[in-house]
């Protein structure tokens, strides 16, 4: 079989398959072993190269070997496609309908799978039930003949899954470049593209990926050539934009004039991680999430022991951002935050709680979220948590900032935290608020705005003197005008008064305020909020304790003080010992808690700490509890978030675990600034 019409015929073989047994070439050629392996030697020989291997009675080529082999069997005007099997025709169907600019008739599809036209008609009835799935349709008219119906969207993510398919069958890649719908040069260009697009953003491409990106970015790319519409899809609204990778992969394809930016954005996302696009788009929309944000906030109001107020209002605020973010963490895309490594040193203890309460989050990602993912959760949770039950604030105010959306958040977050008696609606830009015609009394801008209502210059990140200097300037504007205060006022009580009586009480609040000086000064609103521990705040337990007994003891010096009812006691102790675990604020330290409606009486704490290590159910031990009667109105907060950040410091926490003397814990624990640092 050593001529080459047979050598021909073996090296076609050999690239149409996966493997070939070699018993199988000898009964087709009628040759015996050695016949058969003298004449793969030959071949080899003529190559300079062992383009087909032998192994195990096994004989078959390599993907790169097939296209050198390719190269030179075609030279000779040789057809390695004679034929199609049905699979391969659909898959061309599919592709002729995507790529091709105009209508596809069915003379040139039967053309391109080399069967007849009934054939193909048979073809395309398949082919249209297969579609129904992925909520496609191939239409057909007369007049222009068979298209595709159906979402953009939709449409791409059927013409990477067919090159997929079509990669996966022997010689698809020699097929796609047989049929003319890429060249090797074109290949091996992207290819160098995405070596560097990889070394740039430090992701690492699996050889699946590596193998088949190139060819499904050069189907999207002329896909693309051909859509003149404008098209979008959901992850628009998931600010890929803002993400580390998608400039790099944007400036991928500079040169790519048919492509904007909601090609690239679909791009991107094959780059990163296209076989996670479909699962990640319903997760990011699923109950799940829902459910997580739920527990989330439990996980909040547990760690702070406080309830939160709005509830509902800060769980769609949760939602609103976790689904995006989500979506990019299953994406595997990194959002920007310049000010993340910044609000972690103003706002570490925030940070810290936050970061501990994100679990059920991190559950449907089975990963942790970042660290700029958790610095945004952060803020909302930081602008929610100064919240109380009390009533409407009296006055309203705007943040105009040109800056970006960490930036303009954090400005938020810090102005709701420094004026909680202020109703902030929110941030703008100066377009969208001139746009809105908002009514307001403050305006707090980034940058030069001219405007009748008080208007505060301030930078994007306040410092302690820019803070100081702020509330006093405010201060002399909310409470030293009586008439502005008296219109606030009456503005937001007038509901509860009859309407003819109005004026009569608008001018009696004016009167009462008339002279009343109800500035108050900075000293004021610069006091200290923490809890102020004294030793007998502090107790060093030295005996043995049983499980059983930690509620009581613990509970006790608040009793003994007043600042609890019984009631509260028992109801710590039943919540306690339900769910310990949703108490534990660092390890081996617990807050035993109930709500302030179940008779906390005023703010107070009681430091517990066990010499002996109590055995819990578990098995895990506790070594100490911070007893706490809650405010209402979140009083106790500050402390209870500076107590999180500090027990969560093993050194300082294993310090005060570990200390005999009342009076250096009770130093650690009224430490002003960080202690953490």
């Amino acid at each position: 079989m050593a001529d080459r019409k047979r050598k021909n015929e073996l090296l076609k073989k050999l690239i149409l398959s996966n493997e070939v047994p070699l018993k199988e070439i000898m009964l087709k050629y009628r040759s015996s072993e050695e016949e058969v392996i003298n004449v793969i030697d030959e071949i080899n020989n003529h190559f300079k190269s062992d383009i087909i291997l032998f192994d195990q009675h096994i004989v078959h080529m390599t993907e790169q070997s097939k296209v050198f082999a390719y190269q030179y069997y075609c030279r000779h005007d040789n057809t390695l496609f004679e034929s199609h099997d049905h699979n391969e025709r659909y898959h061309l169907i599919i592709l002729e309908i995507l790529i091709k600019p105009e209508y596809s008739s069915l003379k040139g599809l039967a053309d391109r799978c080399l069967v007849s036209k009934n054939t193909t008609l048979n073809d395309l009835k398949a082919v249209k039930k297969l579609l129904c799935e992925r909520e496609l349709n191939i239409e057909y008219t007369r007049k222009n003949g068979y298209t595709l119906s159906g979402s953009e969207f939709s449409k791409r993510n059927l013409l990477a899954a067919t090159i997929k398919d079509i990669l996966k069958i022997p010689a698809g890649r020699l097929l796609l470049e047989d049929k003319g719908y890429v060249t090797e040069s074109e290949i091996y260009l992207l290819r160098k593209r995405l070596e560097k697009v990889e070394n740039r953003i430090g992701i690492k491409l699996t050889d699946e990926q590596w193998d088949e990106l190139p060819y499904i970015l050069q189907f999207i790319v002329k896909r693309a050539s051909i859509i003149t519409k404008p098209w979008s899809f959901r992850i628009e609204k998931y600010d890929i934009k803002n993400t580390v990778e998608f400039p790099v992969i944007k400036n991928m394809f500079w040169d790519y004039q048919t492509l904007n930016d909601t090609d690239l954005l679909y791009i991107s996302l094959h780059i990163i991680a296209s076989n996670r696009v479909e699962s990640a788009l319903h997760i990011s929309s699923s109950e799940e999430i829902s459910e997580s944000t739920e527990r989330f906030v439990n996980n909040i109001e547990s760690h702070l022991a406080i309830r939160i107020v709005k509830r509902t209002e800060l769980k769609e605020k949760i939602i609103l951002h976790m689904s995006p973010a989500i979506y990019r963490s299953l994406m595997g895309f990194q959002i920007t935050n310049p000010l993340a490594d910044g609000f972690i040193e103003q706002y570490d203890q925030i940070y810290h709680i936050v970061q501990k309460s994100v679990t059920p989050f991190e559950n449907i990602l089975q990963q942790k979220l970042s660290k700029e993912e958790v610095v945004y959760l952060s803020m909302i949770v930081l602008s929610w948590v100064s919240r109380t039950e009390q009533s409407d604030s009296i006055f309203k105010a705007v943040v105009l900032c040109q800056s970006g959306i960490s930036i303009s958040k954090l400005l938020l977050v810090t102005l709701r935290s420094l004026f909680p008696e202020i109703h902030f609606i929110g941030t703008y830009s100066i377009r969208q608020f001139q746009e809105t015609e908002k009514e307001v009394d403050f305006i707090f801008t980034t940058v030069p705005f001219e405007s009748t209502v008080p208007t505060f210059l301030v930078p994007s990140i306040l410092d302690k003197t820019t803070k100081s200097n702020l509330k006093s300037q405010l201060n002399m504007e909310m409470y030293g005008d009586n008439q502005r205060m008296s219109k606030n006022i009456f503005h937001s009580i007038k509901h509860f008064i009859s309407e003819q009586n109005h004026e009569v009480v608008e001018e009696k609040i004016k009167n009462l305020l008339q002279n009343v000086d109800t500035r108050t000064t900075i000293d004021d609103n610069e006091k200290q909020n923490h809890f102020i521990f004294s030793a007998n705040h502090i107790s060093i337990i030295e005996e043995k304790v049983c499980w059983e007994d930690v509620v009581d003891i613990s509970m006790a010096p608040l009793l003994y003080r007043g600042s609890i009812t019984t009631h509260y006691a028992t109801e710590t102790e039943r919540l306690f010992y339900k769910d310990f675990n949703s108490m534990l604020i660092a390890p081996e330290v617990y807050l035993p808690h109930a709500r302030p409606l179940d008779g906390a009486k005023e703010t107070d704490f009681q430091i517990m700490i066990f010499k002996n290590s109590v055995v819990m159910p578990d098995e895990k031990r506790l070594n100490l509890v911070v007893s706490l009667s809650p405010d209402a109105n979140n009083a106790h907060v500050p402390t209870l978030i500076k107590l999180n950040s500090l027990f969560l410091n093993q050194e300082i926490r294993e310090q005060i675990m570990n200390e005999t003397n009342i009076f250096t814990v009770q130093q650690l624990l009224n430490k002003e600034g960080d202690v953490t640092r």
